[in-house]
């Protein structure tokens, strides 16, 4: 499909010269600091740093200069290419062997290569490791994110352009810095934010109509009309939880090496949407996150809902093919407190494992505190390749068909268990050693009565038999052979029966030759198994004429193997057909028909179970059967312990008592002290929750967070651009919203500073910078996803019916199977099946979630594959194909008039055409015969534009 430029707005970026670097700061900083630095200090100081006492090769790699400057050998770091430096060869033994002491494992070595591709990121200084740092916790308390909320006075005064206190904020901080709020951008700009806002989907062109009629009336009202509906559409619980995935790093598989597919966190997914759209209150998140597993619950729903909340804690990204267990323990423990100090409190924990903090006043008693915790609680099962916690649900829709299946699995065992006690306990006694055969019905021809050829054995070894004993062929085949002749009074049926003494050395097919009025029958035997009725077993009824002597001839053939027996052969006539009786003893028979039902209950039950339904199962923590504090490691080394550590939290954020001392909580006794944890956490006193919270909806809404580094509240993150604001709304979210996240929206959404338009002049830019003072709005890229959604459901192509469940086609152990691919195409991408080391290309391309790692804010690159990718990819083009197909569909006329390529405009870019677009679209497709692929190319070129993809 040829693609034309239809105008500037609508250009195809071909190439750019730069990109921005995908690794944010404090990402850099944090695995800097908790993979990096350790190492260095462990391996390399000894020989590398100013407290060494022969510096080897002039090289220093306890400074950032040091490493720059490299040594004697030359640079050690050349480029950001890892295979281009000398550190990294020298790590592998393939230039000089660094360490000398041995090869440094290559898990270390992949961390060396990544922090290499990242820039190299290195903040020290030099001789930070000779003089140690203090920390300070009263001097520490002062630093703006942990000092207690306050609820700021809103301003008082004169306004010329605030609508909201919100507004009143941010005024104030114009007039102080002597500068001006932008105008308000467009009203169908302010819907397109809007609609993305909360769905994360554009506005329908039925929806953009039916706002400019409501705008006409009351543009307030308007806009709280359609905020309204959208916090309570099924669509804003898909997209706000699509943005705390992000931050709970969640995947469906577990990264690296060998990726484990996680087959249940699917269900984590839909509860996290789910809170969402019901609005859960915070704490009550935070706390069923932290410690779902331990709290108390009025029903089935709610505990399952709980239990499920919990996986929270086993979704990271852990190598579980470890085989140091006590490494892969300590390694899933340091990746929780890490998880759970970005999501909820702001501060990167990490680097706190091997010392304490460079920077926060966070000492590393603080970090083994809560790995005391953390130690305390039950994650992983092990193993060869070790796996993580699971628990059964109750209340899950899948639970009744399971709780029935076990229900009657249950009853047929037990069933199979009475049956089999029965035949234990009445063992067969007192068995008679022969049967008279003038006691039986019909006529009996004994072995006694019958022709004999070869060699054949009395014997009388087994019982039971007919008359005086029975004869074998001594395993003989050749040359054998018995016939039974009898002289029947009457022609007719007669059902012939042959008796044999059973046993596991018979032969399993002795042919037995029937002569008859019809012919000659051949039937098989296995005298191994016993006759029907314990002495004889039918041979079948066969029609005899009168006079007819009958014959019965066992002859084994050579091709048999194992004895056979003659005993006795019996004619029943049907005369004798209801006479006939058991001749064995009663006991025997009884014993025969509970080995029947025994074998026959075997059967129901091995069918039973192939119709398992699968169990609900959700990741789940628990409490360990102990708790206990626990060691600090000293340098981070698993095995080197020092003073041990009661549990708690961060003193810093912690309140002091009466004697000074700081004093989070307290744990009782054979408790984990993650109840305890989750409660400082949610607490209204903790002064860094409700701020990280309420920055990271600010930050998804306007496009920058009041604090920019969302992950990071601590000194080497941003300061707040308006630290009142910041705890006006961290206040009011508690008194006034009551936690509620969708009022906390509705505030933010309805004031006039969420309106701003991003349009500015070159001299309005040059006095706020970097929109420090919020003078203008973001101008915010749409996310992968949304990008994505919005191209389906511009094609009408967008399946609203998927409302979650599991969207991975088949469950294998590995995520690298193809069969994973197949997922409802045509669903929300929250639904796409999310594996760590296979992400959707789409998404990849368009700098979708980094899910190894709480992702408060996503990385946003600018490069050449993206433009190409909606060049040239199938999906760009199929929905761009859809879409015309769609539009003609709905169209009655074969011209695209004014009208129509203005509804085309609005559907996709949310704006109106201008006049040269207008005219640009008519010549185009006029130039062109087949209308329809011109339409599509039209769409794709709208799909490819900026702005298709930002919001203004």
């Amino acid at each position: 499909m040829k693609l034309v430029c239809l105008s500037k707005s609508l250009l195809l970026i071909s190439c750019l010269l730069a990109a921005r670097n995908t690794v944010a700061a404090d990402d850099r900083a944090e695995f800097f600091e908790a993979r990096i630095r350790p190492v260095l200090i462990k391996h390399c100081y000894s020989c590398h740093s100013a407290e060494a006492k022969h510096i080897r090769g002039g090289l220093l790699l306890d400074s950032a200069t040091g490493i720059a400057d490299g040594g004697e050998s030359g640079a050690v770091l050349e480029s950001e290419i890892p295979d281009d430096s000398l550190l990294i060869s020298s790590m592998k033994h393939e230039s000089y062997e660094m360490p000398p002491a041995g090869k440094l494992s290559d898990e270390i070595i992949a961390d060396f290569e990544k922090w290499i591709a990242d820039g190299a990121y290195d903040p020290r200084q030099g001789g930070e490791r000779v003089e140690r740092r203090v920390i300070d916790l009263e001097e520490g308390r002062k630093f703006w994110s942990f000092q207690p909320i306050q609820t700021p006075q809103i301003p008082a005064g004169n306004f010329t352009w605030a609508q909201t206190a919100i507004d009143k904020f941010v005024e104030v901080s114009h007039h102080e810095n002597k500068v001006s709020a932008a105008a308000d951008a467009d009203s169908l700009e302010i819907f397109r934010r809007l609609s993305f806002a909360l769905t994360g989907l554009p506005p329908t062109l039925k929806q953009i109509k039916a706002f400019q009629k409501d705008n006409l009336q009351n543009s307030q009202a308007a806009l709280e009309k359609w905020t309204d509906r959208w916090l309570e559409s099924r669509r804003f619980g898909e997209r706000w939880g699509r943005h705390w995935l992000d931050v709970a790093r969640f995947s469906e598989s577990s990264g690296g090496g060998r990726s484990l597919l996680f087959p249940h966190s699917w269900r984590f997914r839909d509860y996290v949407i789910q809170s969402f759209q019901n609005d859960k209150p915070l704490p009550q998140l935070i706390k069923e996150h932290v410690a779902g597993d331990l709290l108390s619950a009025t029903s089935k729903q709610q505990k399952d809902e709980q239990l499920v909340g919990s996986g929270y804690l086993i979704l990271g990204p852990n190598n579980y093919e470890q085989q140091d267990k006590e490494l892969l323990r300590m390694d899933v423990i340091d990746e929780q407190i890490s998880t759970v100090g970005r999501t909820f409190l702001g501060m990167t924990l990490g680097c706190v494992r091997c010392h304490d903090h460079k920077f926060d006043p966070i000492p590393a008693t603080d970090y083994y505190a809560l790995a005391g915790i953390f130690r305390s609680t039950q994650s992983l099962t092990f193993g060869n390749v070790s796996g993580y916690v699971t628990t059964s649900l109750k209340a899950a829709p899948e639970a009744a068909f399971f709780d029935q299946w076990q229900v009657h699995l249950a009853e047929l065992k037990a069933e199979l268990s009475d049956l089999s006690s029965g035949m234990k306990q009445k063992k067969i006694v007192n068995y008679r050693s022969q049967v008279s055969s003038e006691s039986l019905p019909g006529i009996v021809i004994d072995d006694r009565q019958a022709d004999f050829e070869g060699q054949w054995v009395p014997s009388t070894h087994v019982k039971v038999h007919v008359d005086l004993g029975y004869q074998h062929n001594d395993n003989r085949q050749t040359n054998q052979k018995v016939s039974f002749k009898a002289d029947l009074p009457n022609a007719g049926k007669y059902e012939v029966r042959l008796a044999w003494t059973p046993g596991p050395t018979r032969c399993a097919k002795v042919p037995v030759q029937i002569h008859h009025a019809d012919g000659k029958t051949i039937v098989e035997v296995d005298q191994r198994e016993r006759p029907t009725d314990g002495l004889f077993s039918s041979l079948g009824r066969y029609r005899f004429k009168p006079n007819q002597q009958a014959i019965v001839t066992v002859a084994p053939v050579a091709k048999t193997s194992g004895y056979v027996i003659a005993d006795a052969v019996q004619f029943l006539s049907a005369a004798d057909f209801p006479n006939r009786s058991v001749v064995t003893d009663p006991e025997r028979l009884k014993q025969d028909r509970l080995k029947q039902q025994v074998q026959n209950l075997t059967k129901q039950i091995a069918s039973w179970q192939k119709q398992k339904p699968e169990q609900p199962i959700a990741m789940a923590v628990k409490d360990r059967a102990k708790s206990a504090d626990w060691h600090l490691h000293v340098r981070g080394e698993i095995r080197n312990l020092g003073e041990l550590v009661p549990r708690g939290a961060l003193s810093v954020a912690s309140a002091v008592d009466s004697t000074g001392k700081t004093n989070p909580f307290q744990i009782p006794d054979g408790s984990s002290g993650r109840r305890q944890l989750a409660d400082w956490i949610a607490d209204e006193g903790n002064p860094l929750t409700r701020r990280v919270y309420v920055n990271r909806i600010w930050q998804h809404l306007m496009g920058e967070g009041i604090v920019r580094t969302p992950d990071n509240f601590g000194m080497t993150g941003q300061r707040p651009t308006h630290p009142e604001l910041l705890d006006y709304l961290a206040s009011t979210f508690v008194t006034e919203d009551e936690w509620s996240t969708k009022s906390l929206i509705r505030r933010i959404v309805l004031s006039r500073t969420f309106r701003l338009s991003s349009a500015v002049t070159e001299s309005q830019v040059a006095a706020d910078p970097d929109n420090q003072l919020l003078t203008r709005g973001f101008r915010q890229r749409i996310d992968a996803e949304a990008l994505r959604d919005a191209m389906l459901r511009i094609s009408d192509e967008l399946d609203l019916t998927v409302k979650g469940g599991r969207t991975i086609q088949k469950v294998t152990t590995y995520d690298n199977d193809y069969r994973h691919r197949k997922y409802p195409t045509m669903a929300r991408s929250v639904f796409v099946p999310s594996f760590r080391n296979a992400p959707l290309p789409f998404l990849a391309t368009f700098d979708g979630v980094n899910s190894n790692m709480v992702s408060g804010d996503r990385s946003e690159s600018i490069l050449p594959s993206q433009a190409l990718y909606l060049m040239n990819s199938d999906f760009v083009m199929e929905r761009s194909l859809k879409a015309a197909q769609q539009w003609s569909r709905q169209t009655a006329s074969s011209q695209l008039n004014q009208k129509s390529i203005t509804d085309i405009y609005l559907m996709t870019l949310g704006r109106l055409p201008t006049v040269d677009e207008i005219t640009l679209v008519q010549s185009f497709l006029n130039q062109n015969n087949d209308r329809q692929q011109a339409l599509s190319a039209v769409y794709q070129s709208l799909f490819a534009s900026i702005d298709f993809r930002y919001l203004d």
